[in-house]
Formats: C-alpha cells, structure tokens, sequence
C-alpha cells in the first residue's frame, strides 16, 4: 500500500479505500464474533444504552442497527474487535495522517438487517459549518467492512470534496439523497474505507437478503482535542486520555496473541510524557469503554 498516494487521495475526496486489508482468517473470526452481537437481545441488557434500535412506522418493525463501545461485547479470546484496533496496517496510514499522538475516541458496530436494514440519512458525522472546529482538526472514521457492500444491499453513497464546504447540518439534511455529487461506493469483505467526519455521506435501506455491517473506529489527535474538545463543547480530560491511550496500547499486546497477529511487525504507539500512564503490567485493569458521558456516543 503506497500510504502517501492514499493519504493524498483521502484529503482531495473526504475518503479513501484500502483494499483486502482483512485477511481471511481475521475476518472470519470477526464476522463470527459480531454475529452474535447481531442476534443478540438489545432490551433489558447491560449497558442497554449502547444499542441502537428504531421503529419502522411503516412496518411497526424495531431495526436493530447500532451498537456503541463494542469492545466489551466481544465473545472471543483474545478479543476479536479490540485485535482489529491494534491492526498494524490501520495504526499506520492513522499515524500518516494525525501523527504521533492520537486516539481511537468512539468506537460502533453499525449493520444493515436482512430484508429491512435501515437507511441512513445524508449527513455529515458533525455539523461542518461549526467554526469552533478549525480546518486543521482532523477527525476520521476508519470503516471496516465485514460484508460485501454493493448498491442492492445499501452501500454508502459520498459527495467527493464534500468536506471542504462546510455546509451546516440542516442544509445537507434538506438535500438529503439529491445533494450533488454523491456517488456509489461499493466494498468487498475485508476492505476499510476511512471517511472525513466532514465528508457529506449516506446510505439507502438494505431490502436485499445479506446482512451488511460495518465496523467504525473514530479517531482524533490529542492536541487537537485538548483544543478544541472531541466535539465543539465537548471537552476532554485526562483521565478519559489516559484510558484511551491504555485501550490502544492494550491492542496492539492482545493482537500478538491472534494466531493471524502473532508474526506481523507491531505498530509503535507514541504516548506522551505529558500523561500519567499506567503500564498494563500495572493492576489497573483495562477499561474496554472509556467514556466522557456528553451523549450515547461519546
């Protein structure tokens, strides 16, 4: 993968495709790990919260589409969703293009049910026109596809350059599926596509037979945040950091586990001396969903 032609092509389009970054093995162990997540109850559970389901007034149908902080919901050991954050190959085209020091700050498994799988409305993942953001504050989704996506099962659609208007919320959203440029992105298994948070997206309801779901890590650098909040008004503290940044490092240590992790190159994770980081040999356990508590998502 030439990182440099990819990091220039996501900052000219608001997005970019890595192809076939999942191997085989990996993604099997995950599509078995998040199917369970998919037919699993989402009323009356542990952090009810963190599960997404709307009903269909049409249908009177409840979609289960969404489930937030999914690191504890995983099933397999060595944790097959927290490996897939400590994947070398994410690590280093997000180190490309945030440097040093970075979080991964939300994470979600996102689907589309068979047969009734939700639309997604056009949007942006934040309200672009909001100035207390600066241009220079990069905020990604890397999108990691578990399933085929194709234009019969709802793929994302996405407006090239769109992330440099800076339209607010309310303009896209009076667009809706008419907004100029969008266009279909169709991804295979095991490719990832990171997005600009700015970046004007969609996707239509999934009517065909297949599931389709979609892994998002979220992530930001950590000057930027201390700037300018992980969203306009939504300040971060060090306590957040310091378990985020353990989330990370504890990544990378349980992929060495993985049988398809064990013999690749690690990524070196950067922390800064400015936090008082725990080591993981510390009795400090690991907080697999750290969170600031500003909404369901962060």
């Amino acid at each position: 993968m030439n990182v440099e032609e990819k990091v220039d092509s996501f900052h000219r389009d608001g997005f970019v495709k890595l192809a076939n970054i999942i191997k085989t093995q990996e993604l099997e162990t995950i599509q078995a790990d998040t199917q369970k997540i998919v037919d699993s109850p989402f009323h009356d559970v542990d952090d009810e919260i963190d599960y997404f389901a709307d009903l269909d007034t049409e249908t009177s149908e409840t979609i289960f589409h969404r489930v937030q902080y999914i690191f504890p919901k995983s099933s397999t050991s060595p944790n097959s969703l927290l490996c897939l954050l400590g994947h070398p190959e994410i690590l280093r085209i997000v180190h490309a293009l945030l440097g040093d020091y970075f979080l991964c700050e939300a994470e979600a498994l996102v689907f589309k049910i068979p047969g009734n799988g939700r639309i997604v409305p056009v949007h942006a993942d934040c309200d672009p026109a909001d100035l207390r953001t600066s241009d220079a504050h990069l905020a990604f989704n890397v999108d990691v596809y578990l399933d085929d996506a194709t234009t019969g099962n709802g793929c994302l659609l996405a407006a090239p350059g769109s992330h440099y208007k800076r339209e607010t919320s309310q303009q896209i959203a009076m667009q809706g599926f008419n907004y100029l440029g969008l266009e279909s992105v169709p991804m295979k298994a095991g490719d990832i596509l990171i997005h600009n948070v700015r970046l004007v997206h969609g996707s239509h309801q999934n009517t065909s037979d297949q599931l389709r779901r979609t892994i998002y890590y979220e992530f930001q650098s950590i000057p930027w945040m201390i700037k300018e909040g992980v969203r306009p008004g939504y300040s971060i503290n060090s306590n957040w950091v310091e378990d985020r940044i353990r989330l990370i490092l504890y990544a990378i240590e349980e992929r060495k586990k993985c049988s398809y992790g064990k013999d690749e190159h690690s990524f070196e994770y950067q922390v800064s001396d400015s936090f008082n980081v725990e080591p993981l040999t510390s009795n400090k356990p690991v907080n697999l969903r750290p969170k600031l508590g500003y909404n369901k998502y962060f």
